[in-house]
This record gives C-alpha cells, sequence and structure tokens, in this order.
C-alpha cells in the first residue's frame, strides 16, 4: 500500500527539514538524536496535517511540536542540553538567538520557520542581547555573534 502525502505537506517538509535538523542539532549535539527527533516530527505532522494546514500559523504549530520533541529527548538523556543559551535566556529569545546567529538564518527565515512576525524575532533578539551583551553584533551581522556552547 502506498500513501501520496498532500502537496503542501511536501512542500513544507523541503522548506523545513534542513533548517529544524541544523537546529535540532545545535540542541542536542547528537546528529543521530536530531534525526530521529526531526523524522518524528514530520512523522506526527503527516498525521495531523489537515489540522496543521488549518490552522492561521502551520509553522508555529510545527515548531511547538518540534520543540516538544527535543525536549522530550533532553529529559531521556536525562541532560540539560548543551545549549548555554537556552540556560542563560527565556526560551523564545533562546531560540532565536540560534537560529539567527548560529545558524546564520536571516530575520525572514527566523520568522518563517518559528511561525511569527518578523518584528516579533527582532524584539526576541533585542530582548536577548540586553541579557547577553556578546550577541550586540547579531543582527548586523550574524557570523559575528560570540555565543557558542
Amino acid at each position: 500500500m502506498s500513501i501520496t502525502l498532500p502537496v503542501e505537506y511536501r512542500a513544507f517538509y523541503q522548506l523545513h527539514e534542513g533548517p529544524y535538523l541544523r537546529y535540532t542539532q545545535e540542541r542536542l549535539n547528537d546528529q543521530g538524536a536530531s534525526r530521529q527527533v526531526v523524522e518524528t516530527t514530520f512523522g506526527n505532522l503527516a498525521t495531523i496535517w489537515p489540522t496543521v494546514i488549518s490552522s492561521s500559523r502551520p509553522a508555529a504549530v510545527a515548531w511547538r511540536l518540534l520543540d516538544a520533541l527535543i525536549a522530550s529527548a533532553l529529559r531521556a538523556r536525562q541532560v540539560r542540553g548543551c545549549d548555554m543559551v537556552h540556560r542563560a535566556l527565556p526560551h523564545p529569545q533562546a531560540d532565536v538567538v540560534i537560529l539567527r546567529c548560529r545558524l546564520q538564518l536571516s530575520e525572514d527565515q527566523t520568522a518563517d520557520l518559528l511561525g511569527v512576525e518578523k518584528p516579533t524575532v527582532a524584539s526576541r533578539l533585542r530582548m536577548a542581547q540586553r541579557i547577553l551583551p556578546e550577541l550586540e553584533n547579531c543582527s548586523a551581522s550574524p557570523s559575528s555573534a560570540g555565543v557558542r556552547r
């Protein structure tokens, strides 16, 4: 038996799979576990796709699912994660820092991935920069940001 996934799902997968994997690797620091989390995310999305696509922000629904699976993977490994940014910042700000500063995504790409408006990304980054001044150069030049693990 062959299952054909909707074209919208396949397009969503093609656009998001790479960045999801890169982000998950930053959070878990484990390629195998990261691949499993991303595959599980997309498998779960496929089962609820009509609900996801009918929501006002499908990317936000998918991001919340990815984030929950990352948290579950971290709990299962009984580690807090390797990610110092998530320890230092509120979760929404830390996500933006990883996407903008470490993965060097644009503000538009980050907003699209998170399922939020572009000004939300800018605001979260500014709030993070107040807490971690070493992020000051991140918005102008993501590659120059000094925060790593």
